[in-house]
């Protein structure tokens, strides 16, 4: 098998893991179930991950790659006012496109991690420490622009922003529709909104 052929096995059996772990769960998903619908075998599974432990691991890494690449749209990559405001709007339309079927993949992997899997909640940790970083920087640097008032915590707003994708996200499962997710992101700007400093409010 060529080297090509090898990342391409390994691939599919990370995308048949994500797929079936947000949809499922790990719990509720097993290493047969990923080998049937990537295609691969058991002796593939050993060479590259030897446990699900080792799979989940790879799947989590794996979509944190995705996302900080900019292979799926999560909006990270914040500049303006008009792409924090689009933030939310990006995992309210995600909701929206599989009819609010899943929640966060993270958060949906995360939920079935004990203390047992202590390395997978750390790679997990990772990822939530990246996605908090990415907006605390983004408030911080429109705090230090004069775009926000001295008493805006950076930290606390980006925490408050995830939190409510979060709960959004899991809400929006439960009711099969994303009115409360849409109702709390709102909020949440119009409170933002209040923390620009007046007549910078308009700026992009």
């Amino acid at each position: 098998m060529s080297m090509t052929q090898k990342r391409n096995a390994r691939l599919r059996m990370l995308d048949s893991a994500l797929d079936l772990f947000h949809r499922y769960g790990v719990n509720g998903t097993s290493v047969d179930q990923v080998l049937k619908k990537s295609k691969t075998g058991k002796g593939q599974f050993t060479l590259y991950f030897k446990t699900k432990e080792g799979m989940v691991r790879g799947t989590i890494q794996h979509l944190h790659e995705m996302i900080q690449t900019g292979q799926t749209p999560t909006g990270y990559d914040l500049k303006s006012w008009s792409d924090f405001e689009s933030w939310f709007q990006k995992f309210i339309d995600f909701q929206d496109s599989i009819g609010c079927e899943r929640s966060c993949p993270l958060g949906t992997i995360a939920a079935d991690l004990t203390r047992e899997n202590q390395p997978a909640r750390n790679d997990v940790m990772q990822f939530l420490e990246w996605s908090r970083g990415k907006l605390t920087a983004f408030f911080q640097k429109k705090k230090t622009a004069g775009e926000l008032i001295p008493a805006a915590q950076p930290q606390q707003l980006a925490d408050f922003c995830i939190s409510i994708m979060q709960g959004g996200m899991l809400l929006s499962k439960l009711r099969r529709d994303t009115e409360m997710f849409q109702n709390s992101a709102s909020l949440a700007i119009q409170y933002i909104r209040t923390l620009r400093r007046t007549g910078k409010r308009n700026s992009i």
